[in-house]
């Protein structure tokens, strides 16, 4: 099928970077910890505004970060890519794709952080439910916005404009109650040789985009196994019920949160207390995240893995099922038999060979179906 002793170093690559970045915060949100209280006492001969000290320090601690990591994500994005012949990227592109995630994230940061310190200053003894609000919220909203707001910053979109494809994509979608914007031809050719689509947006905005790699490098009936896929999350309600998950994790975290910021909470509490705990918090949820991620990556290949069988009972051709997955295994570098250690730690789609079987698990129920009776594939 492809390189497979490549594929692995290349995710074990990905796996290390992974790790020291996690560990890169967690030493990076302790030290600034220990610091913390200094800094936030000099704020405080600085501005007599919580407000403004609490967005400078803020500021200051995601700045740090995003420098400290900057080498890290070089070495990831640019150079390991390159160096599996993944990339199309340049170092500009690098260098204003980073900007922009660093802009992106300033801004989504700052909404967070000024969400969390409005509750605990204004929200009364039941602010931490007040922050659980408003991130389920927030949640809704970017999902929401992410097709028309966030992802037009990084990459181009067009109508797809392939009349015979939109036949078949239209017959598909048929009968399934799927009311999407259009299909878009998303152009991540710019930067990485990678293919990719997704189901994004909420409503008015739902969106299906095909990576222009993956148009170039699939026939018809991969492309269609690849929409049927995600007409799957749509079937499922996928959008929906990620957003509940993470309504229902997120509630750990900020519990982890309040732990941290109860002390904070009086109204006699001085300001700068507040702001030196925001290192702590971000430690908190870091953490939190951390230790949650087997469980979200279990629901998520849960959710691909309904996504997979539904894509091979609409189209009906587990052959194509089986190309499409090797030809992304391939051009992805997917490890197709990871440890199993690994795949509950970090993958949110099954393996590969997980994928590959069930078109075989598929061919076996159809050939049931049809000596019972039922409907032959």
């Amino acid at each position: 099928m492809f390189d497979t002793e490549t594929a692995r170093r290349y995710q074990r690559r990905r796996i290390a970077i992974r790790i020291a970045t996690l560990l890169v915060l967690l030493a990076y949100a302790v030290v600034l910890g220990l610091l913390a209280p200094r800094v936030s006492s000099w704020l405080a001969g600085v501005t007599t505004s919580r407000w403004l000290g609490l967005y400078l320090f803020g500021a200051a601690f995601f700045l740090g970060f995003e420098l400290l990591t900057l080498p890290v994500g070089y070495y990831a994005v640019f150079h390991v890519e390159h160096a599996f012949g993944l990339s199309n990227q340049t170092r500009r592109g690098w260098l204003i794709h980073t900007a922009k995630e660093c802009l992106v994230g300033m801004v989504v940061g700052g909404i967070l952080v000024g969400m969390l310190y409005g509750a605990l200053w204004y929200g009364g003894r039941l602010w931490w439910l007040w922050v659980w609000i408003g991130w389920l919220g927030l949640s809704v909203g970017l999902a929401k916005l992410f097709p028309v707001l966030i992802l037009p910053l990084f990459y181009s979109a067009e109508a797809l404009d392939q009349p015979p494809l939109l036949e078949r994509i239209g017959q598909l979608a048929r009968d399934t109650g799927l009311t999407i914007k259009g299909v878009f031809k998303l152009g991540l050719s710019i930067e990485t040789k990678k293919a990719n689509a997704m189901l994004a947006g909420m409503g008015a905005t739902r969106r299906v985009y095909l990576s222009d790699t993956l148009l170039d490098a699939f026939d018809h009936n991969e492309i269609a196994v690849v929409f049927a896929h995600e007409l799957g999350h749509h079937i499922h309600r996928h959008i929906v019920k990620g957003i509940v998950l993470s309504a229902v994790l997120s509630t750990l975290t900020i519990l982890a949160v309040a732990v941290v910021l109860s002390p904070c909470a009086s109204p006699h509490a001085p300001w700068t207390d507040a702001v030196a705990a925001l290192p702590r918090v971000v430690l908190a949820v870091a953490l939190v995240s951390f230790a949650l991620s087997p469980l979200a990556n279990a629901v998520s290949r849960r959710f691909e893995r309904q996504s997979d069988w539904e894509a091979i009972e609409r189209t009906r051709d587990p052959a194509a099922f089986r190309s499409t997955m090797e030809k992304l295994g391939r051009m992805n570098l997917a490890d197709p038999k990871p440890a199993r250690w690994i795949e509950l730690l970090f993958h949110d789609h099954p393996a590969l060979a997980k994928r590959i079987a069930m078109a075989d698990r598929w061919e076996v129920a159809a050939r049931d179906r049809g000596a019972a009776g039922g409907p032959v594939a």
